[in-house]
């Protein structure tokens, strides 16, 4: 399942950055089809008895999250047909390393974000609850890893002119996911393994929990929101 979900999001940011404006239509189109691939699942969590002895409001905030998906995997699609209208690629501002580093870790963080909500509803002593903790914890660690390396890369080489506000958010994005990890690897019953290579757990405490499953979060939900709503203007200048 790990396997499934990296070899996907790297597939997908390879499509989105690339030169031929079909193949770039058809990352739109992938990606689509991932986000319903989730609504799917939290669709079928409310009607197999899944959230039936859920308490709290993890039901009520995945339905939300499948509400969201829907309405991003519609304009996903929308700007896949008007990018077939544009042959050319669009200016890069950013190199291909940057372009490939950031689609790859946005497309895990939206798989792990629903995942580590169901790990709250699901048995702890049940197959699914085992499968989905271990993959979500070694998204985490991608993702970890991904960032770093997003960073190296942004000190290595050069970046385009960057507003101060942007630069803030990008700075406070970074800062949240690097922390929602450490938090995660506090929480992890043992230290997560990634192909081989095993990041360290750090010791347990009594914030790390409600900082991973809580206010990291929400935090990271509102900067994603205002990202997101950049990116999808962004999108329609380049399709217009």
């Amino acid at each position: 399942m790990t396997s499934f979900y990296l070899a996907t999001a790297l597939l997908i940011a390879v499509m989105l950055g690339h030169g031929r404006a079909p193949l770039r239509a058809l990352g739109r189109l992938l990606a689509a089809g991932c986000l319903l691939m989730i609504v799917t699942s939290i669709v079928l969590a409310n009607t197999d008895g899944t959230f039936a002895t859920a308490g709290g409001v993890t039901p009520w905030l995945l339905n939300l999250q499948a509400l969201l998906f829907v309405l991003a995997a519609g304009s996903l699609i929308w700007s896949a047909r008007m990018t077939l209208k544009r042959t050319e690629l669009p200016e890069a501002e950013y190199n291909s390393p940057t372009r490939l580093l950031h689609w790859t870790t946005a497309a895990l963080i939206i798989a792990a974000f629903p995942m580590g909500q169901f790990l709250t509803v699901l048995a702890p002593d049940s197959a699914e609850y085992r499968q989905f903790l271990e993959t979500h914890l070694a998204i985490g660690g991608a993702v970890f890893l991904l960032v770093a390396a997003r960073l190296v890369v942004r000190l290595l080489s050069k970046a385009p002119p960057t507003p101060p506000k942007s630069m803030a958010a990008h700075a406070a994005l970074y800062s949240l996911l690097i922390a929602i990890s450490l938090t995660g690897f506090a929480l992890a019953p043992e230290p997560v393994n990634l192909y081989g290579l095993t990041l360290p757990r750090l010791p347990p405490s009594a914030s790390a929990e409600a900082l991973h499953r809580i206010w990291l979060p929400l935090l990271l939900v509102l900067l994603f929101a205002a990202h997101l709503t950049a990116a999808v203007r962004a999108i329609r200048r380049m399709a217009r």
